[in-house]
């Protein structure tokens, strides 16, 4: 959610699995998140994702231009939002994205490199998504899912928790990662902390993303502030 590319060269080489780029509520403009890509290049081991802010071409466009290897789309809520979301990210015959790779041409060459090689991830947030899980799933071309616990909380009607303990909350969850484990599909969560991410991850989860970048660098500023007070 920084907007410092330096620190995400920093969290590839600490072994992080994968960043996600947040241009949704991160603070990173296009430029910015996309020299992100760039200098993850050199971390293989670290795979780099962008959240774009909507599902629309405009964006989502760029973002693959620029050598994102996975898109992750906000409010992916019926079977028609999420084959508009996969036809923006594949190329004819898969779906309708424009040619004109840019950067994206330092990974691949053609078309059906491009079409095997992204990863299209829909978010699934709220209380429709959840209803239409099965279904969005079986979406041709979409590799998965990730959960964001705090809007599928509001959703549901509770405040909104990275570590929800609602049975409701919790029971909507289970039924994506399930729904993603009969199907072979990636499964992706956000958990509030290190413990939950460990737990989700014993529990079947593909992916685990403890926290952002912000939360982190103000538990240690709260940690530090002890040594003083």
């Amino acid at each position: 959610m920084i907007a410092d590319p330096l620190l995400t060269e920093h969290y590839a080489k600490a072994g992080l699995g994968a960043v996600l780029i947040d241009m949704q509520h991160g603070l990173l403009d296009e430029r910015t998140a996309f020299e992100c890509v760039q200098r993850l290049e050199k971390f293989p081991n670290c795979f780099p994702i962008i959240r774009v802010c909507d599902n629309t071409p405009a964006l989502i466009s760029r973002a693959l231009d620029a050598g994102a290897l996975g898109i992750l789309a906000p409010m992916i809520n019926n079977v028609e939002d999420a084959r508009r979301f996969v036809e923006q990210c594949r190329y004819a015959p898969k779906g309708k994205r424009s040619w004109g790779p840019t950067r994206a041409l330092v990974l691949e060459t053609t078309t059906e490199q491009a079409n095997d090689n992204v990863k299209v991830i829909a978010m699934i947030e709220t209380r429709e998504g959840i209803e239409n899980v099965e279904a969005i799933l079986d979406v041709e071309g979409l590799d998965g899912a990730f959960v964001g616990p705090s809007d599928l909380s509001i959703s549901l009607g509770f405040p909104p928790k990275g570590n929800p303990t609602e049975p409701t909350v919790l029971k909507a969850i289970a039924k994506v990662l399930e729904g993603c484990k009969i199907r072979g599909k990636l499964s992706m969560l956000y958990c509030g902390d290190k413990e939950r991410a460990r737990s989700a991850l014993e529990e079947g989860w593909e992916a685990v993303f403890p926290g952002a970048d912000v939360s982190w660098m103000v538990a240690i500023a709260k940690d530090f502030a002890t040594v003083t007070n």
